[in-house]
Parts: C-alpha cells; sequence; structure tokens
C-alpha cells in the first residue's frame, strides 16, 4: 500500500479549499489534505509539527495576514525552507514565478480549472524532485562529515574512497530505479510534463554518476598531502554552486 502522503493547505477561500480537497480526494485515498486559511495558523501548524512536517505545502499567495511565500521564512532554497512548497496564485506572472523560485518554493500554480485539476500530479512531481534533493543534501552530508573524520582521525583513505563510492553508487540507483518503477507504474497514462520531468530526473542522475569520478579526482591528492583537506572542501562548495546554479 503506497504511503499516506500528507498536505497543508493554506486557503483563506473557502470556495477553494472545498475545491482543491475535493480534487485530492478524487484523485485517490493516498493523500491527506489538511487546511489553515491564514498565514499564522500555517505557522502554528508548522512550528508544533516539526517533528512530523507535511510532505508538502500548498499555500495561496495572497492571505489575510501576509503571502504563502512568507512560509519560506526568507530561506533561498527549497532545501533551506524545509519542506516542499507550491505556491497558488489567482493570476500567473512572470515576476511571481521568478520571485516564487527565489523565495525557495519549488513551484506556483495559477487557479484555473485546468491548472488545479492537475494539481495532484504537479504535487506528486515535486515530492519526486523534493526527494532527490533530500538524497543530494544527505550524500552531500556524508561527504562532507567523511571530510571532516579524515581530518580529524586521519581515516583510512581507501576506505574513506570506498564508502564513498557505494553511497554514491546506491543513491543514483534508487534514482534510476525509482524512476523506472514510476514509468512502468503509469505507462501510457503519464502526461507530457510529467515524463519530460522524469526524464530529467534519469539525466540527473546520469550526471550524479560522472559527478562521483570528479570527487575522486578531488580526493587524489590526499594520497600525497592531508593538507589538502581544506582544498577539497572548497572544492565541495563549488561543485554544490554549480549545481544550484544549474537548476
Amino acid at each position: 500500500m503506497d504511503k499516506l502522503r500528507r498536505v497543508l493547505l493554506v486557503e483563506d477561500n473557502d470556495a477553494h479549499a472545498v475545491l482543491i480537497q475535493r480534487i485530492f480526494e478524487e484523485n485517490g485515498s493516498a493523500w491527506s489534505v489538511s487546511r489553515v486559511s491564514t498565514l499564522a495558523d500555517a505557522m502554528r501548524f508548522l512550528d508544533e509539527n516539526q517533528d512530523s512536517l507535511p510532505d508538502i505545502v500548498i499555500a495561496d499567495y495572497r492571505l489575510p495576514d501576509g503571502t504563502g511565500l512568507d512560509l519560506t521564512r526568507g530561506a533561498g532554497t527549497p532545501e533551506d525552507v524545509g519542506f516542499p512548497l507550491i505556491i497558488l496564485t489567482g493570476v500567473g506572472s512572470e515576476k511571481l514565478a521568478v520571485q516564487t523560485m527565489k523565495s525557495g518554493a519549488m513551484d506556483y500554480v495559477v487557479k484555473s480549472s485546468d491548472d488545479l485539476r492537475h494539481l495532484p500530479s504537479t504535487a506528486s512531481r515535486i515530492l519526486q524532485e523534493w526527494n532527490t534533493l533530500m538524497e543530494r543534501r544527505r550524500t552531500e552530508m556524508e561527504i562532507a562529515k567523511c571530510v571532516s573524520d579524515l581530518e580529524a582521525d586521519k581515516l583510512n583513505l581507501d576506505e574513506f574512497m570506498d564508502k564513498i563510492s557505494q553511497d554514491l553508487e546506491e543513491a543514483i540507483s534508487t534514482i534510476k530505479e525509482t524512476n523506472s518503477r514510476i514509468k512502468e507504474r503509469f505507462g501510457n497514462n503519464i502526461d507530457d510534463d510529467t515524463l519530460k520531468d522524469l526524464y530529467r530526473i534519469e539525466s540527473a542522475a546520469e550526471r550524479a554518476g560522472m559527478l562521483t569520478d570528479k570527487l575522486f579526482e578531488y580526493l587524489l591528492p590526499l594520497y600525497f598531502d592531508s593538507s589538502l583537506v581544506r582544498l577539497y572542501m572548497q572544492n565541495l562548495e563549488e561543485l554544490k554552486r554549480r549545481r544550484e546554479n544549474s537548476t
């Protein structure tokens, strides 16, 4: 049985909220939607449920006491927001799209009948992207921790490289296998936009494989001079910045 995916809907318009909840209900029993109507209530809900955050937050841009983007609390990336966020808006604009992406929200949806009908599939796509981001962050944190341990405890570099290689290969394999299962599960029912996103995920996994080889190029000098650990950390940060700029 699929895991129940929990949605926090932040919407002050009762009619819109009922419509969105009905759309998720009609999409199947895999969704559980909780609704609040103000920014303050949403903030309180998130603060009180830090140990069990919703899987995704869908928030109207215009709220009685602020905007949906205020939920990012000034973050600049989805990872810093701490949960995947979709913004709803009555009227789409390029300015709002740019503002949404720069704030750390992952997408925005115009409140047209067609776009709202596709909201569950949009939420599913965003959750896939979020899981990929979290996998990447966990991998980067593991790499950073391993390098720190190497500097502090003088770990054996052969073991270190084997572990990193295995972890990265497992992470990349998981992403590819999940991507393939999604395509097999939904078959011809996948819309074109979702199919394009799945191919982008597959392409990202391939790039991650090439990144593994690049990482080892930076590790090799450590065989000869352990003082280069700090230089490696700088290179790792540069790789992270490049990936962020490419998204």
